[in-house]
């Protein structure tokens, strides 16, 4: 299907990008910077702006069967002014509206809208079972939601099927609530909201990407959707929970007052209770991937298929890279992943090496953007990016020293953080349309002794993050077993 994303470059959008690629559809990505949606979504999608022409998106809208919006500012950790409010409704129910309103104008509108909306409509619930039978709540975040859908389904006028995703706290590592809270639970002290009683509805950015994908293909599903696991959870439980895996000694609930003090009405998106359940979803039997919040949580914080250990320098001179590049006696650690790909070597290389989709691969928060490239890829060729590591902003000019096309290239770092990188990307064919893939860095770190202290506490821990959500990334664009939409 020819789909459009709005809000492609936000943490669920630009998954979701590598997702339904993955699952050969043609997609547009309608973004407000171009520029830096290109650096960030590669080659997979075709760009255009929201300051284009109500013409011009009509053009646009008149190609593509499906529309999915995403659109709208976070709402936390943020104070509510009265000019955030505004920001808040013009970026959901304003760019809605407009949306709509477009595809009112086109002479075949796409027949299906997939719309963003929260489990904020239901306001503050405390203990009451929420379904999507349930009433509207009250309060601004249960008004802004109600009006963000009755915009949405405005497309109903014209024949276009029309889903609202009634989203709960979405879970993911390298982005939204899991991205901020994690931290202070890294470095021993975690904390909860309020008095920790609150449910929290909660759900794992994989499941939301399958009941995006649910709702394109199945003709029989409109009207809300509560995109919540099965089984939510209070804060204080979801903080035990998480402090256990990240190692967290410390668990502080921060008083409503205080939160009140700081954020003002915005305390409450914090503090609301939602005990909802995806009574829908169950009917439809779909199948949660992530149903238990401990399994959603160590799949994201504690990340398997990523080995990085101290190397064996008898292994580095065992090969024919050390003779090549006597350097690489200096490597102290190695990186090592392996996943299997559900094409053909051939479309697997042409993919890995375009340095314009290492941004697709690439966590948000690394802010990662080319400054410089070569006309042609091989043997030889440079480039140049700028990356960000925590909040310190960094050059990495990088040379391809090897060059074997459909087989592997290897990229060594001429300037940079480390003292050395050397990353080896090999595809293995295994059979006619699948391959594996498989990353092989050697590395070392500077700073000799506080170096390896930084590595042991810091750096190995980032590497494991980045490398993780580069491998899925990798699974969903390309295949595996737990990204089917099944």
């Amino acid at each position: 299907m020819n789909i459009i994303i709005a809000g492609a470059t936000g943490f669920i959008g630009s998954e979701l990008v590598a997702f339904l690629k993955g699952r050969g559809h043609v997609l547009t990505a309608l973004v407000r910077d171009v520029s830096r949606a290109s650096e960030q979504l590669g080659t997979d999608a075709k760009l255009i702006s929201f300051g284009s022409t109500d013409k011009e998106l009509i053009t646009e809208f008149e190609n593509s069967e499906v529309i999915v919006n995403l659109v709208g500012r976070p709402l936390a950790p943020s104070r509510w002014s009265k000019a955030k409010k505004e920001e808040f409704f013009d970026s959901r129910v304003g760019v809605t509206k407009r949306m709509v309103s477009i595809m009112g104008e086109c002479k075949n509108p796409p027949s299906i809208l997939v719309s963003a909306s929260a489990v904020g409509y239901y306001g503050d619930r405390f203990d009451e079972e929420i379904t999507e039978a349930s009433k509207k709540g009250d309060g601004f975040l249960a008004d802004l939601c109600d009006l963000w859908e009755k915009a949405a389904f405005e497309a109903e006028n014209f024949g276009t099927r029309v889903c609202t995703l009634r989203i709960g706290v979405v879970l993911g590592r390298e982005g939204g609530f899991l991205k901020q809270m994690s931290l202070p639970f890294e470095m021993g002290i975690g904390t909860y909201t309020g008095n920790g009683n609150q449910w929290v509805p909660w759900i794992h950015y994989l499941d939301l990407l399958r009941i995006i994908d649910l709702g394109i293909n199945d003709e029989s599903i409109s009207g809300p959707i509560n995109c919540t696991s099965p089984k939510p959870v209070t804060g204080k439980s979801f903080a035990k929970s998480l402090a256990s895996i990240l190692g967290a000694k410390i668990l502080i609930g921060l008083p409503a007052l205080c939160l009140r003090l700081v954020f003002g009405e915005g305390e409450k998106v914090l503090t609301s209770s939602q005990k909802a359940y995806p009574n829908f979803l169950q009917e439809k039997e779909f199948q949660f991937v992530h149903e238990d919040l401990v399994h959603a949580l160590n799949e994201e914080c504690s990340p398997k298929g990523v080995s990085i250990t101290k190397i064996d320098i008898r292994e580095i001179h065992s090969g024919n890279s050390a003779k090549n590049l006597p350097e690489l006696s200096r490597a102290q650690y190695k990186i090592e992943t392996s996943v299997k790909l559900e094409v053909d070597s051939k479309v697997a290389f042409e993919f890995f090496s375009s340095p314009f989709n290492l941004g697709l691969t690439t966590p948000n928060w690394m802010g990662f953007c080319i400054t410089e490239s070569s006309p042609d890829m091989g043997e030889g060729s440079e480039f140049e990016y700028k990356i960000n590591l925590g909040p310190i902003p960094m050059k990495w000019r990088t040379k391809i020293i090897k060059w074997a096309p459909d087989d592997l290239f290897v990229d060594y770092q001429k300037k940079g953080p480390y003292r050395l990188w050397w990353h080896q990307h090999r595809i293995i064919t295994e059979e006619a349309s699948t391959c594996r893939m498989e990353d092989k860095v050697l590395y070392s770190i500077p700073g000799w002794f506080l170096g390896r202290v930084a590595h042991k506490y810091i750096i190995k821990s980032i590497l494991v993050r980045i490398f993780a959500h580069r491998m899925k990334v990798i699974q969903m664009r390309f295949g595996g077993s737990n990204y089917d939409s099944s």
